[in-house]
């Protein structure tokens, strides 16, 4: 297949999907990720979608994308990375989900075997977690975004500020060492302030891709997480930028 018929046929896969992986289209096409890459790279160039942490998206959808949108990137990284967070839920503990897709894959790998609380604001994480009969689940109040399937506001905020948890797993839109953890969303990012400040122990579970990221929301400065798990792409140096600031570093 020609680079021109190539690059049509990724504009059609995008704008009948609204996003899609790298890792899908490399098997579509039949071709190499670093000619995918190339070919987004160049479509991104001249207008016709937008790059997204190892996808692409439909520019008419990026106004808010959706859960199942940001699902398909970095989807095997995510996996990992839930499955190992899940390994450090201890029974008894009270812990707070986020409405991440990362933290999605913790609440669908939960460990068994022993009794604990999930307190979340996500309709998702909520039903996935309560496929697992010995986590009791409690989903806060508030007004929905139903493109994120997550209860914001208010209510949502006052909800959480009435628990006491051991930890609190959450995502983000992008982190960096100066700037800190940051949201695309401003309400999302309010929900996620009250957890954190809720929690003894914050756990931020995300892909190496969004560490160096600024987003609109300001979340809470690096120092508030205690652990970082990420996958084995991370440079050294972002490993000891973090470590500086007293974070520990688990890599899947």
């Amino acid at each position: 297949m020609l680079a021109k018929e190539r690059q049509k046929t990724i504009i059609d896969i995008v704008s009948e999907k609204g996003s899609i992986g790298i890792h899908e289209l490399r098997e579509r096409l039949d071709v190499s990720e670093a000619t995918v890459r190339n070919d987004l790279k160049y479509l991104e160039q001249n207008g016709m979608l937008k790059r997204l942490h190892g996808g692409a998206v439909d520019l008419s959808r990026m106004n808010e994308i959706t859960y199942e949108q940001r699902a398909v990137v970095h989807a095997s990284e995510k996996e990992r990375i839930g499955k190992k967070a899940a390994g450090l839920i201890a029974p008894g503990e009270t812990i707070f989900l986020d409405a991440g897709s990362t933290v999605m894959e913790l609440a669908t790998h939960l460990p068994s075997g022993f009794e604990f609380n999930v307190v979340t604001a996500a309709l998702n994480v909520a039903s996935a977690a309560g496929r697992h009969g010995n986590a009791h689940v409690h989903l806060v109040g508030g007004m929905l975004r139903s493109s994120l399937q997550e209860l914001v506001g208010p209510k949502a905020i006052a909800g959480i500020k009435e628990i006491h948890a051991h930890k609190v797993f959450l995502s983000c839109s992008g982190f960096d060492a100066g700037k800190g953890l940051t949201e695309r969303h401003i309400f999302s990012a309010e929900v996620k302030k009250a957890m954190i400040a809720a929690a003894d122990q914050v756990i931020l579970l995300a892909d190496s891709t969004k560490m160096g990221r600024v987003f609109f929301a300001e979340l809470a400065p690096l120092h508030k997480v205690d652990l970082l798990i990420t996958d084995n792409a991370i440079s050294d140096t972002n490993r000891t930028l973090l470590t500086a600031q007293g974070i520990e570093v688990l890599t899947v």
